[in-house]
């Protein structure tokens, strides 16, 4: 069954904010007192509250805030001149009476990445709340108690491959065991491991979601999550839904930014399940970290082997050279005030201040992606594109199972192998079910074509509605129109690659004229 969308569903303002003001010997405060976000579970073994969350409460002089321990749970918040702000939404907290300057060093960042690491937002005032963090704001100041992403040694180590999958199987088993659903909820399916995980173990422990799903990706895409999961469907006699991508790709990253607070990039495939989602679940697992943490994403021998040499400027650069299609689009398409203060050297030495904070960790390359791809980016997917849900489980970030794969002799990962034989082994019945072929054949032809130049033509459209726009402070728009132009009139149109940054720069210098007009 295929079904369709409205992305006009979603809305970024209807997250919280709070707001205090201390003058004159008053405080004034706006917004609910208090508010819990996500969820909460009972400590393991290491004492601490398990589960993904961020609350805050004023007692009427203080003003208190926590989040889970990975910080994962998105909370933005600034501190000026006896004013503090905090939401889920960066637009709410840009609303105060702060300075809006950008943080040009986590820009250059961002634009080459797709995400912010560390505490790291557009803005030098507003600042994303740390992992495991306590804050307290009282009479206009503010204390930040950073908790520290120091993770426990193993209390034994692991030394052989068959050790590591009985063990990740069994604590794996604890986690969903410890995150038991309601009788109805919901299991995103794709064709790779971290869904299937899931799914499996939680039909071994007897609860079978009322709902899968998976999106049908346009041309060029293989559809290889669509391919597998109709298998998955048919081995497990599932309810699924199979939906298809937004129509409009200009439209999809328009919400993306939005709903991403301006710290997003790159998620427009899951807007329509969010669309579809709204209303019909209360809870959902996500597989987040499954893949960096048990199966070696983005982790190489080259890496690691400048981690252990300690050669993070070089590092620093091959990680951010690693989605090429960007340096284009920053030397030619900024102005050039811009573009001086976004050059590749400003990034270089913010990623390598960030790489050096995890040089001590056991498995350091795991460690920075986990604290900043998984922890600023991708999580973005459960907790504010898919939050209005009000339960989300990421069991992969149970204590135990986190803790335990963290630590784990990187080697026993890669290339998937700790992954493909722990589902093997534990549910053998299911062994024969293939995973997604990177290498599948993707088909190109007027579809793909017309999908493309209709973004092109809706960025036109955009920039004609808008003719404010066409004098970007940011952005070389006459650049941008030579391309759209350059796309509507050839033959074939492979993707509009530059459509993504331009909107986010428009987007950006949109938000910040709007706060300053309130």
């Amino acid at each position: 069954m295929t079904e369709g969308f409205d992305l006009g569903l979603l809305s970024a303002r209807e997250r919280p904010c709070f707001s205090a003001r201390h003058a004159g010997g008053e405080t004034v405060t706006q917004g609910p007192l208090h508010c819990f976000l996500g969820h909460r579970l009972a400590p393991g073994s290491r004492g601490i509250p398990d589960g993904i969350f961020v609350e805050w409460n004023w007692d009427g002089e203080r003003l208190t805030v926590r989040n889970d321990r990975y910080g994962i749970y998105p909370l933005y918040y600034a501190c000026h001149g006896g004013e503090i702000r905090i939401s889920p939404s960066l637009r709410h907290v840009l609303d105060g009476r702060f300075p809006r300057d950008f943080d040009y060093a986590a820009l250059a960042v961002f634009f080459r990445l797709g995400f912010f690491i560390g505490e790291d937002t557009p803005f030098e005032h507003i600042r994303a709340l740390p992992p495991a963090s306590t804050l307290t704001w009282h009479r206009g100041e503010l204390t930040l108690d950073r908790g520290s992403i120091e993770i426990p040694p193993p209390e034994r180590e692991v030394r052989t491959f068959d050790e590591a999958v009985d063990s990740y199987a069994r604590l794996f088993r604890q986690a969903i065991a410890r995150r038991r659903p309601p009788d109805t909820f919901t299991v995103p399916i794709s064709g790779g491991r971290d869904s299937r995980h899931i799914l499996l173990e939680l039909l071994a422990q007897g609860c079978k979601p009322d709902l899968t799903l998976t999106v049908r990706s346009r041309p060029p895409s293989s559809n290889e999550d669509t391919r597998i999961a109709r298998r998955l469907r048919d081995a497990l006699d599932l309810r699924h839904v199979e939906i298809d991508m937004p129509p409009s790709f200009f439209q999809a990253n328009l919400k993306d930014i939005e709903l991403t607070e301006l710290c997003g990039s790159g998620h427009t495939w899951l807007l329509p399940v969010s669309a579809y989602l709204k209303g019909r679940t209360h809870t959902l697992y996500d597989g987040l970290a499954g893949s960096v943490l048990s199966g070696g994403f983005q982790v190489n021998q080259a890496k690691m082997a400048l981690f252990r040499e300690g050669r993070l400027d070089e590092l620093a650069t091959l990680l951010l050279r690693e989605s090429r299609g960007m340096d284009n689009f920053l030397e030619t398409s900024l102005r050039p005030a811009l573009g001086e203060r976004l050059r590749e050297t400003v990034a270089i030495e913010r990623m390598r201040a960030e790489l050096e904070r995890h040089r001590d960790a056991r498995n350091p390359l795991v460690s920075y992606i986990f604290w900043n791809r998984t922890r600023r980016g991708i999580s973005l997917i459960p907790y504010s594109i898919l939050s209005h849900i009000p339960t989300v489980y990421t069991p992969y970030l149970d204590h135990d199972v986190f803790d335990f794969l963290i630590n784990l002799d990187i080697g026993f990962a890669l290339g998937n192998a700790l992954h493909d034989e722990t589902i093997r082994r534990t549910y053998p019945s299911y062994a024969d079910l293939p995973y997604e072929d990177k290498d599948a054949q993707r088909s190109k032809g007027h579809e793909h074509s017309a999908y493309y130049r209709r973004s092109a033509r809706e960025l036109l459209g955009h920039f004609l509605r808008r003719p404010a726009r066409l004098r970007s402070r940011l952005l070389r728009s006459e650049r941008v129109l030579m391309m759209i132009a350059r796309d509507l009139t050839r033959r074939h149109c492979d993707g509009t690659w530059y459509l993504r940054p331009s909107l986010y720069l428009l987007e950006l210098e949109r938000t910040l004229e709007e706060a300053g007009s309130s």
